[in-house]
């Protein structure tokens, strides 16, 4: 019996070892690498075109919401948080999406996930209600783009339909060029459920 339990639980370690290895992606479909930085001398503050001014994140949508003079001029999909579907962020590391109102504070290329632009999360909602529970809110939340092996955008419909970040917002590479060139420092951006 106690040979039986053994098999198990060590058939059932592996497996989990092998999913941990394998990440949020295929195994075929996975290499390994980092993006250049040398495109990013101007920190992202080079726009083009419209200006978008407003940012609105539908999270039980996954839709971005990009608007313009009042209107909303563009609509893409996003991935969320792996907990994103168990309500707002409250913690570091619980791997849920924020919800309320913030600012893109910065704009940065990443070596991991191609670029990035920063939200102001923990704003003093998400400070004070982290304090009342004893916890650490978390901070450096992000809308970042694809992992280095979805360079190419092969993997998107993959990434889309899953929710993997660590409480980021993630499109597309493609999407994320086109926010790179058309959302200023400062910009607000709505989270909502």
């Amino acid at each position: 019996m106690k040979k039986g339990w053994c098999m198990k639980w060590i058939a059932i370690s592996l497996s989990l070892l092998l999913f941990w290895i394998s990440g949020c992606a295929p195994r075929e479909k996975r290499e390994i690498g980092r993006y250049s930085l040398k495109d990013c001398k101007s920190g992202g503050k080079e726009l083009k075109g419209i200006q978008i001014e407003r940012i609105l994140v539908r999270k039980s949508a996954h839709k971005m919401y990009l608007y313009h003079k009042g209107k909303v001029i563009e609509t893409m999909p996003v991935s969320l948080g792996k907990n994103a579907s168990k309500g707002p962020k409250v913690e570091k590391d619980d791997f849920k999406t924020p919800t309320g109102v913030y600012r893109i504070v910065n704009k940065r290329c990443h070596p991991i996930k191609y670029r990035a632009l920063y939200l102001s999360y923990p704003n003093a909602k998400d400070r004070a209600r982290a304090a009342k529970l004893g916890v650490n809110p978390g901070s450096y939340i992000t809308i970042h783009a694809q992992p280095y092996w979805n360079r190419d955008g092969h993997g998107d419909s993959y990434t889309l339909r899953h929710d993997w970040t660590n409480g980021c917002i993630a499109v597309t590479n493609r999407d994320m060029d086109y926010l790179w060139q058309h959302v200023p420092i400062g910009t607000v951006i709505e989270l909502q459920d």
